[in-house]
């Protein structure tokens, strides 16, 4: 699955002996999990917005999509507690299983329990997300890290290819039912692959010292987070309503080259990010996000929005990586699970303000002048953050 050749590239303990379980072969097993999660998620990034647009109109799609991302927050900020403990086995079982079944709900006909079923399907892809994501981030060592979560998060993206066109061409063509039984079955094939997962965790710091962070020196990678997670946000939302309209084939090419420029630019990013430094990488990443969402609402034409959706595709994978390994080089490794919570909440929080705002404000103000408006805040704020913390040289000091 791409992640193979990946991790052979980049040993993660080339000092160790032969009798010693090599951190690779974790990785690539832990690569095939969240394949998995990817694919239920993927499947139904675009699918449930459209089918919910269908039913209450862009308000709906982007309510029910504030409501995934929400509970993605909530979950996240409970699992480092839950995880110490549960487990990580456990409560990735369980993430597994509320992401996929509630599918059958949240494509039927009732808005009410469509939005309880995004809930349920938020808060698993949140456990989800830092259970697999701590333990790769451990497994990491910090001469390598880009690259290994480029590698680690280039396995999660590579759905995004096929599962967000898949997932508009089942629900246009086979119907929700056909869609939800693929979405579930997808969720539920990681189950076969819980033995990577430790039974239990160890008695480690307690929940309260896990989140004594240096929040002044995550500050700005935080909101670059955030500010690159709105604007696709946006992006997912408006080109929803595109297709809700009937242009579900140019939405479907557009959504493609998203998630093909996402994962290129993950895989790439570590690299970059190991010799070049990860600040450089979340600097790009802000400019081209500005440049391709500012895109997305001048022009409509399928070649537009597949150009402007790949470049903001491109943006995001960057400052995906650049953020999660600057956060990381500024904590102790006992703070990991702790990092990525606080990582994806900025993603999913990011994400669900994005698509919450641009649903409210686009019947009023319409779509182009929408985009524009939520462009031009998002870069104001990415530019606030990183003036505030290049204030202080201390911050811009890049790990070894």
């Amino acid at each position: 699955m791409g992640i193979i050749a990946r991790t052979r590239a980049i040993e993660l303990s080339s000092g160790s002996s032969a009798g010693e379980r090599s951190p690779t072969s974790t990785l690539v097993r832990l690569g095939s999990c969240i394949f998995g999660i990817a694919c239920a998620f993927y499947l139904t990034l675009s699918s449930v917005p459209a089918h919910l647009a269908l039913l209450g109109g862009d308000a709906a799609a982007g309510v029910a999509t504030f409501i995934f991302t929400f509970a993605t927050v909530v979950s996240s900020l409970l699992a480092p507690r839950l995880l110490g403990l549960f487990g990580r086995r456990a409560v990735f079982a369980a993430a597994a299983i509320g992401l996929g079944m509630p599918c059958f709900v949240v494509f039927g006909t009732s808005l009410a329990l469509a939005a309880v079923a995004c809930a349920v399907r938020g808060a698993a892809l949140g456990l989800a997300f830092i259970a697999t994501g701590g333990l790769a981030a451990a497994l990491a060592p910090p001469a390598r890290r880009g690259a290994v979560l480029g590698a680690f998060g280039t396995v999660f993206s590579v759905p995004s290819i096929f599962a967000v066109p898949v997932g508009l061409w089942l629900l246009a063509h086979w119907g929700t039912f056909a869609l939800a039984s693929v979405a579930c079955a997808c969720a539920a094939a990681p189950l076969l692959g819980l033995g990577v997962f430790p039974p239990r965790a160890g008695h480690g710091p307690d929940s309260a010292s896990r989140w004594l962070l240096p929040w002044a020196a995550l500050a700005w990678p935080i909101v670059a987070q955030a500010g690159a997670a709105a604007a696709v946000g946006v992006m997912i939302t408006a080109l929803a309503s595109i297709a809700a309209s009937g242009a579900s084939t140019s939405i479907a090419l557009a959504m493609s080259m998203h998630g093909v420029a996402v994962a290129l630019s993950t895989w790439t990013g570590g690299r970059l990010g190991d010799r070049y430094g990860a600040s450089r990488l979340v600097v790009a990443g802000s400019c081209l996000s500005f440049v391709a969402l500012s895109s997305i609402g001048v022009d409509r034409s399928p070649v537009a929005l597949a150009i402007g959706a790949g470049a903001l595709g491109a943006a995001f994978g960057l400052q995906q990586n650049g953020t999660l390994t600057m956060m990381l080089s500024r904590t102790q490794a006992r703070s990991g699970d702790a990092v990525n919570a606080l990582w994806n909440i900025a993603y999913d929080a990011g994400i669900g303000l994005g698509a919450l705002v641009f649903g409210c404000v686009a019947p009023i103000l319409g779509h182009r002048v929408a985009v524009a408006a939520i462009a031009i805040f998002v870069a104001a704020t990415n530019a606030i953050g990183f003036a505030l913390w290049n204030l202080d040289p201390s911050k811009r000091k890049e790990p070894a």
